[in-house]
């Protein structure tokens, strides 16, 4: 009997028919694969961030058509970069570097504020004045911006030495270069300075710089509450000062005055001093009582009690409100 044997056609066909059948499978596979990565790579969380919308040069002040929101990988997203809430923030900012279309913008992109110029602290018509330590005191760096002192001079005058008042209640506006607008100093910080800088009337400056020529300042802490001005001066050496300087017990002899051809009389030598009598203390006041340097800050206190908030300075408490 005789075997048939297949046609060799019929059998390529075959195996055509199963290599495509093998290659659709792989293919179907191979794409399966993939359609599974993507799923899984989409299911990766993300963040939005503040990206540069186009090309940006250095200097460019951004609005809101520079910028625009891309997704990133939660991953791999920078500490410093934007979110969409902080969107706002750079309105307005200049760029200090160039970015590149789709760049993260950073801060550090951004150019740094200038701070505002010291003199723009200053009330109307108010001058700030500095002056070295050696002139005025710093009781012992004890001061600092916001305090008040007084400033006594001592100068020679008809060869008497001379204390007294010179301006008081002066606001001290910066410890070197420590001032009241750039936050205070950590609790027990001590900051070193070789200048302290006062606010003053422009008549005011004129005074201290002259009295810092011709005499000695001290400068003497004042509490913020005390509102009053004192007219009290000293005169004269230490002993005047101290009440000790009692002359010498006078002579008892007298000298001899001739008249003519009168008798001779005997009179009390000149400049003899009464036993029991002494010479006055060296202390005296002054004339006219001075206001007070800084009696724009009492003023405004009083606006602000006025209007519900008394938050600059107390109300001083004695009859010298107006100085």
């Amino acid at each position: 009997m005789r075997v048939a044997v297949p046609n060799r056609s019929i059998v390529m066909l075959l195996l055509a028919i199963v290599a495509g059948l093998l290659a659709a499978w792989a293919a179907r596979q191979h794409i399966n694969g993939k359609v599974q990565l993507l799923e899984a790579q989409a299911r990766v969380p993300t963040s939005q961030r503040i990206v540069a919308a186009h090309d940006l040069p250095a200097g460019t002040r951004l609005t809101d058509e520079h910028l625009m929101l891309r997704s990133f990988p939660s991953t791999v997203v920078s500490s410093d970069s934007l979110p969409p809430e902080r969107y706002t923030e750079l309105t307005g900012a200049v760029l200090r570097a160039p970015l590149r279309a789709g760049d993260v913008v950073l801060p550090v992109h951004m150019a740094t504020q200038k701070q505002a110029a010291f003199s723009s602290h200053l009330a109307s018509g108010r001058r700030a004045i500095t002056m070295p330590v050696d002139a005025i005191n710093s009781v012992s760096g004890l001061l600092q911006p916001g305090d008040l002192i007084d400033l006594y001079v001592s100068f020679e005058y008809q060869r008497r030495r001379i204390t007294a008042p010179l301006l008081q209640g002066v606001l001290v506006l910066a410890t070197g270069a420590n001032t009241q607008f750039a936050g205070s100093l950590a609790e027990g910080e001590r900051h070193s300075y070789a200048a302290v800088t006062l606010d003053a009337a422009p008549e005011d400056a004129v005074k201290l710089v002259a009295a810092r020529q011709g005499g000695t300042i001290t400068a003497v802490l004042r509490p913020p509450h005390d509102g009053a001005a004192t007219q009290k001066a000293v005169r004269g050496d230490l002993a005047s000062l101290l009440g000790v300087n009692r002359p010498p017990p006078p002579r008892n002899d007298s000298a001899q005055v001739l008249y003519g051809n009168k008798t001779v009389r005997r009179v009390a030598r000149i400049g003899a001093q009464a036993p029991g009598t002494s010479q006055r203390s060296g202390v005296f006041d002054l004339p006219n009582v001075q206001e007070l340097v800084s009696a724009w800050l009492y003023a405004g206190a009083q606006a602000e009690a006025l209007a519900g908030d008394n938050t600059l300075l107390p109300e001083p408490t004695d009859g010298h409100s107006s100085h």
